[in-house]
């Protein structure tokens, strides 16, 4: 309920605020983690070593979510591809796609749309989070319908 959210805010955010060391993490871990935590098939290719503390559980766990609930997606596919220092890693869904209406400013605080609205902190708590990993988080189309998140980190080659 209500509840439950409030305290997920809360946690999220001191998510934020902490700063953490950032440490190396395995992107293909996480993501399986995640998935397996909200029951939902993903198929991931790749895997890469980034930067990043505990929030990046948080951050797949909101794209994921939302491809789900507000999306509609029946499945999800996530990408990790890396090039030189940076890995770039692709949540792709195969739902409704985001209006045009609310994507730009779909990451700033308080926006929310669906019939499932949310808090609204969902998208701009990740891209505070990616940010402060020293990444980069941008929307695309996915085609013929659907949306891809992608999202650039810092890799650390092993």
């Amino acid at each position: 309920g209500g509840i439950d959210i409030i305290d997920r805010i809360r946690d999220l955010e001191s998510f934020i605020l902490k700063k953490e060391d950032l440490k190396m993490i395995s992107v293909k871990k996480i993501v399986e983690y995640v998935s397996s935590s909200i029951n939902f098939p993903v198929t991931i290719e790749g895997d890469a070593k980034v930067l990043a503390d505990e929030a990046l559980f948080s951050v797949f766990e909101n794209l994921m979510r939302n491809a789900i609930i507000h999306g509609k997606t029946d499945k999800i596919k996530v990408e990790i591809r890396s090039k030189g220092k940076i890995s770039e890693i692709k949540f792709i869904d195969y739902g409704k796609g985001l209006p045009e209406s609310i994507r730009n400013n779909l990451f700033e605080e308080g926006i929310s749309f669906g019939e499932n609205k949310g808090s609204g902190l969902g998208l701009f708590i990740v891209k505070r989070t990616i940010e402060r990993y020293g990444g980069k988080i941008k929307v695309e189309d996915n085609k013929p319908k659907g949306t891809i998140f992608v999202i650039k980190l810092k890799c650390v080659k092993e």
